[in-house]
């Protein structure tokens, strides 16, 4: 099985394409976590196209996926002028927070998402690079 995808993807509807390569390796070290772990990299890739390109489906989001020996790291980046990434930087805590729907601003859901299902989210200084990280349920 294939333990790296790198792809220029231009619009978040193109992620269909590589989830044919990318869903088995995800079963198989996480689970029934697997459908949130995709969601977590699909709201990586629509926040780099709606936020970073302002919905511009002309500039390209690279996105590369990498299966290591026990960690499963994502890295999305797009060609925008990033964003203050600060204020969404929270604790370890963050996995036993359970927001009301109405706490959540509709900005920040996806973060707040990738940040529950994730061990780690990652962003460069500029913040328009995004990096997650997760530590793999099963072993292959």
């Amino acid at each position: 099985m294939k333990t790296s995808y790198e792809v220029n993807i231009n619009h978040p509807k193109e992620l269909c394409e590589i989830r044919n390569e990318v869903y088995p390796h995800l079963k198989s070290v996480f689970g029934k976590d697997q459908l949130l772990v995709d969601a977590s990299i699909s709201e990586a890739v629509t926040n780099a196209w709606k936020h970073g390109h302002q919905e511009n489906s002309e500039k390209p989001i690279k996105l590369k996926i990498l299966f290591l020996n026990r960690t499963m790291l994502v890295r999305v980046q797009d060609l925008g002028d990033g964003f203050d990434w600060r204020p969404y930087q929270v604790s370890s805590d963050v996995k036993h927070w359970f927001p009301e729907v109405e706490d959540l601003d509709e900005n920040g859901r996806g973060i707040t998402l990738m940040l529950r299902v994730m061990d780690k989210i990652r962003y460069n200084e500029k913040g328009n690079e995004c990096v997650l990280m997760k530590k793999y349920l099963f072993q292959e």
